[in-house]
């Protein structure tokens, strides 16, 4: 396992602005990935410390709309903790 990294979920419905956000993220030297299914994300934040330069920080934005994949974001959480991310 890599280094902690800090996270940051950006959520909500379509055109909410999520969009925006996630490039000002970037803006500020945030790792970004827009729409990015719930179910991905551990798979990603393993990509991201398994990379060969220092990504530290990343920015995920996660589309409301698919529901089903949004139920399992309490498991993905808590293994993002679990793991010692902030």
């Amino acid at each position: 396992m890599g280094e902690a990294l800090d996270i940051i979920v950006v959520s909500g419905l379509s055109g909410s602005g999520k969009s925006h956000a996630i490039r000002a993220l970037e803006d500020n030297g945030f790792f970004c990935i827009d729409n990015l299914p719930v179910l991905l994300i551990t798979k990603f934040i393993d990509l991201c410390q398994g990379y060969g330069e220092e990504i530290k920080r990343i920015a995920l934005g996660i589309d409301l709309r698919g529901a089903h994949f949004f139920q399992h974001w309490p498991d993905v959480l808590a293994e993002m903790r679990e793991a010692g991310h902030r």
